[in-house]
C-alpha cells in the first residue's frame, strides 16, 4: 500500500486544472483499490472546493465499482455461488457498505422461527404451509406490485418486509433452501414465481430441464400460495405467451440474478438515471 504522505500528495493533484495530469493522476489513484478510500474521505471532508470534492466522489464511486466487479466475476465463476450471495453483491451496486454477515444474521433469525415448526414427518404441502405461517404471517412480508428500484435490493426487503416477485421470491427460496426444503425460482414471463422440487438440486443440475422434478409451483406474491402445471398452463394461455421448457423448469442462481439486474436495469430506465443503468448493463457481463 502506497504511504499515506505520497497518497495525500496525489489527491492534492487532483484539483490540477490540467486534464492530462489529472487523468494520470486519477489512474494512478484507482489503481491502489480499495484501501484508499478511508484517506479519500477524510480529504472530501476536510475540502472547501466543490470541484475537488465532486472528483474524489466521482473516484470513490469508481473504485467501489471496479471492486464490485471483480466480486461479481469471482461469484459467477464459483461452481458453489449461492443465490444468497449474488443478491447482497447486486445491493451492493447501491449500498455500497452493506455487510453480507449483518445481512445473514437477520434471514437467520427467520430461518430458526420456521426451523423450530418444521419436522421431518410434514408433507410437502405442510412444508410449504408451515414456511408461510410463519414467513407472511408471524413475521409479516408481503408481496406488492412495483418498479421502485428499492424493492430488488436483499436488504431493504428485509427491511421493509415486503418486496416484488422477484426480490420476495428471492427471500423466499434463499430461506427455504437453508431449510433443506427444496424450493427454486421459475422465470415465469410477467411473473416470477417458485417451484416445490423432488429433491434439492445442485446449481448444475438446475441448468438442465427439470420440470418432471416439479410437485408443485408457489406464488410468493399471494402469500405462498400453491398451484399446479395446468394452472401455469392456463396463465401462459391467458397472456397470449407459447408454452416453453422454461416456463415449468426451475433455473439456476446465475440466471436468477440475471434475471434481477434485468428488472432493476428497467427500473432506473423508467428513473432516466442512464449512470445506475451503464453500470448495471456493465455489471450483467460478468455473469
Amino acid at each position: 500500500m502506497m504511504e499515506t504522505k505520497e497518497l495525500k500528495s496525489l489527491i492534492t493533484l487532483l484539483e490540477d486544472p490540467d486534464k492530462e495530469i489529472f487523468n494520470h493522476v486519477a489512474g494512478r489513484i484507482l489503481s491502489l483499490g480499495t484501501g484508499v478510500i478511508p484517506t479519500l474521505e477524510i480529504a472530501w471532508e476536510d475540502s472547501v472546493d466543490p470541484v475537488l470534492q465532486e472528483r474524489i466522489e466521482s473516484l470513490i464511486n469508481k473504485i467501489q465499482f471496479h471492486s464490485l466487479e471483480k466480486d461479481v466475476a469471482s461469484w459467477a465463476s464459483d461452481s458453489e455461488a449461492t443465490l444468497f450471495e449474488g443478491a447482497v453483491l447486486v445491493a451492493r451496486h447501491q449500498y455500497h457498505d452493506l455487510d453480507k454477515d449483518t445481512t445473514k444474521n437477520y434471514l437467520d433469525i427467520v430461518r430458526r422461527a420456521i426451523w423450530l415448526e418444521l419436522n421431518h414427518n410434514l408433507t410437502p404441502f405442510e412444508q410449504i404451509n408451515v414456511f408461510n405461517h410463519i414467513f407472511y404471517g408471524l413475521k409479516g412480508y408481503s408481496g406488492k406490485q412495483g418498479n421502485e428500484p428499492n424493492s430488488y435490493y436483499i436488504n431493504k426487503v428485509i427491511e421493509s418486509k415486503t418486496g416484488n416477485a422477484v426480490s420476495l421470491g428471492m427471500l423466499y427460496q434463499i430461506l427455504a433452501q437453508e431449510l433443506d426444503i427444496p424450493v427454486y425460482g421459475v422465470n415465469l414471463p410477467r411473473h416470477y414465481v417458485l417451484a416445490y422440487c423432488k429433491t434439492m438440486l445442485s446449481e448444475e443440475e438446475l441448468l438442465q430441464d427439470q420440470q418432471k422434478n416439479v410437485l408443485f409451483y408457489i406464488n410468493p406474491l399471494s402469500k405462498g400460495a400453491i398451484f399446479t402445471r395446468n394452472e401455469v398452463k392456463a396463465y401462459l394461455e391467458k397472456i397470449n405467451t407459447e408454452e416453453s421448457p422454461e416456463c415449468f423448469s426451475p433455473c439456476a442462481s446465475k440466471n436468477t440474478i440475471k434475471l434481477l439486474l434485468d428488472h432493476l436495469i428497467h427500473a432506473y430506465q423508467e428513473q432516466k438515471n442512464q449512470h445506475k443503468v451503464d453500470e448495471l448493463k456493465q455489471m450483467l457481463t460478468f455473469i
